[in-house]
């Protein structure tokens, strides 16, 4: 509320590029005998989201360290030692000619701080079947992989590996009036189609007073498909100059954001995360203006 276009926008782009999380930056291998490179290993590792149970704002960044390397002020340090043959005695049931998916729940760390998100919620847990996680490369007899992998804090805008969101929609609120006037020349037909036309339900017919009612705004998507029937009733009656039944706006200062996370923070964390971002970029602003008399 009470806002514009351009500050919600700047919400949105903040959500994507510049709000801290957790991705892994350095990787160091100790024996790769796969068929896939190391740098094509450590990009999928850069990609796992890592979710820090110590608030984002407690992280520092590296460069900004004291440390000479790393630390547990900036850095987490997880490791993976996977061999096709080892592995195989543990699982009796697998196939030994068949490969063997190395997974996010393969990495061992000394710590619980950080910890991967083989998931992106409980549900998707849930509906997981026994899955193992995030699949990070597949083994096949004799081959093994050994690494240590780095994690460090940055943002978006450094790498696309340390976007929180998979996306973030930015949506006008719908302003919707119904001209009463030419509603009640309407027939009974006439507004059920109207009602009918809407896909996403925003109106609803009250059988009781015979008339449409705006019941559901909300989930109005701006298809028009109500203008287009409206454009037909009027252009079937000659009515070329009349205004139509239906007006639709965008409001001004009124915005829903869909923000879907990739698993490193939840949506509350990036929004909130965000808003304290966007209110230090103000701040900065207006110290700089006063300090240069433009405002």
């Amino acid at each position: 509320y009470d806002t514009d276009i351009s500050m919600a926008n700047s919400l949105r782009r903040i959500m994507i590029a510049e709000v801290p999380t957790l991705a892994i930056e350095l990787v160091e291998y100790k024996m790769n005998t796969t068929c896939v490179q190391d740098e094509f290993i450590a990009h999928r590792l850069g990609l796992i989201p890592l979710r820090s149970k110590r608030d984002m704002s407690n992280w520092k960044y590296s460069h900004e360290c004291d440390c000479e390397d790393i630390c547990t002020n900036c850095s987490f340090v997880l490791t993976l030692d996977c061999d096709f043959d080892e592995m195989l005695k543990t699982r009796p049931t697998h196939q030994p000619e068949m490969p063997m998916k190395i997974t996010s729940k393969d990495f061992k760390y000394d710590s619980d701080l950080v910890e991967p998100v083989h998931f992106s919620s409980e549900a998707e847990t849930e509906r997981s079947n026994g899955d193992d996680g995030i699949v990070i490369i597949k083994l096949g007899p004799g081959q093994c992989l050994q690494l240590t992998a780095i994690a460090r804090k940055g943002i978006g805008k450094e790498h696309a590996k340390w976007i929180p969101v998979c996306t973030v929609a930015l949506k006008y609120d719908a302003v919707i009036k119904l001209n009463e006037e030419i509603l009640n020349d309407y027939d009974s037909e006439e507004k059920q189609l109207l009602v009918a036309k809407c896909p996403t339900g925003v109106f609803t017919y009250d059988e009781n007073l015979d008339t449409v009612v705006v019941s559901n705004p909300v989930e109005c998507i701006f298809c028009k498909e109500c203008l287009f029937y409206s454009e037909e009733v009027r252009e079937a009656r000659k009515h070329h100059e009349a205004n139509l039944v239906v007006d639709i706006n965008h409001s001004k200062d009124k915005f829903y954001f869909t923000v879907e996370t990739t698993g490193s923070l939840t949506a509350e964390q990036v929004v909130l995360s965000a808003l304290k971002e966007l209110d230090a970029k103000l701040r900065r602003i207006q110290v700089a203006a006063n300090t240069l008399d433009i405002i």
